[in-house]
């Protein structure tokens, strides 16, 4: 199946699409529903978004594009910055199979919406390298994340993400902090200055801050299902570790600069997941975009392709096993 998404071909996009297609399955079949209590998103998500969680089979349409669409911005922003020495669509296919791992991530929330935002945000950090001035790449690297957060408030902690960024790719600044500062203000304050003007501005100060010093509570019930995720993300990080050290070999400073940027929105999304009252699943989709990179780099520094494919088919397999998880328990309940 890699071999597929070896190629750099535009058209290379269809098979993209039939493989978010393909892990969404569980959801666009009505097999898994959405989840009862999802992540609570912001009050621009409740507008835009609200409606989709009473129509399951339109909430899992919805994400499968926006998946589709955010694997192919991922992939596009690995080109332009030659990530992967070789262009290829490897990070648009594993950006898809990060952001489908889980049923939790099968329908629109608020972190998957958020999610939408974050490539943009590493765009504009990796046009900053080296150049001489780039205030507007450093204002917007801020505003994208701000944006985000309007739809999932949590996604502000990926601004310490963005501001080691900048540190990472360039000699940021006093004077260049203080727009990364502006950039992320900007956002905030027009939209509290909109729902202010509808007499909300309280409302809007409550549910964009309330949310984001939470102390964590572990109170999740241990089943099979619970045990198949956690094996699954734990494959992800062994494999991910595995090729640690191939992510650095070979490479030039600048491309070794921006892993590390990688490196950064992935640990602070991992992070803030702990700062949440109780545990979210679907809020590891908002550092999919480092994840998916990251993957896509351990995979195609494999040297034997044959094991890269088995690695990747027990990856899908066990996605599409926890999404039937139920149908098989009860078959071998009935055979047994």
């Amino acid at each position: 199946m890699l071999s597929f998404f070896r190629s750099n071909q535009f058209l290379v996009a269809i098979p993209l699409a039939l493989y978010v297609i393909l892990v969404h399955i569980g959801a666009l079949t009505g097999y898994v529903q959405p989840l009862a209590h999802a992540a609570e998103g912001g009050l621009l998500y409740e507008s835009w978004f609200g409606w989709v969680s009473k129509q399951p089979f339109y909430s899992a349409i919805i994400a499968v594009l926006l998946v589709f669409i955010q694997a192919v911005t991922v992939n596009t922003l690995a080109d332009e910055f030659r990530l992967m020495g070789e262009r290829n669509w490897f990070p648009g296919l594993f950006y898809a199979l990060t952001a489908s791992a889980l049923p939790d991530f099968m329908f629109v929330t608020a972190p998957l919406v958020a999610a939408t935002f974050v490539p943009f945000s590493l765009w504009r950090i990796y046009k900053a390298y080296q150049k001489p001035n780039v205030t507007g790449a450093i204002l917007d690297g801020a505003l994208w994340i701000s944006v985000a957060s309007l739809f999932y408030p949590p996604s502000l902690w990926l601004l310490v993400a963005a501001f080691a960024g900048f540190e990472v790719v360039r000699v940021f600044r006093l004077h260049e902090r203080f727009v990364f500062l502006v950039g992320a203000f900007i956002p905030l304050f027009l939209a509290w200055l909109w729902y202010f003007w509808a007499d909300r501005g309280a409302e809007f100060r409550d549910e964009h801050w309330g949310s984001l010093f939470q102390l964590y509570r572990f109170d999740a019930v241990w089943d099979e299902k619970l045990m198949l995720k956690t094996a699954l993300i734990i494959l992800l990080a062994v494999i991910f570790l595995m090729g640690l050290g191939s992510l650095y070999s070979r490479k030039g400073i600048q491309a070794q600069k921006f892993v590390s940027v990688l490196y950064w929105f992935l640990v602070i999304g991992a992070l803030s997941s702990l700062l949440q009252a109780q545990w979210r699943w679907e809020h590891i989709v908002l550092p999919a975009a480092a994840m998916g990179i990251l993957l896509s780099l351990t995979f195609q520094s494999m040297r034997n392709r044959f094991w890269a494919e088995i690695w990747h088919l027990i990856i899908v397999g066990l996605v599409l096993l926890i999404q039937f998880a139920d149908f098989f328990l009860k078959l071998s309940f009935s055979v047994f």
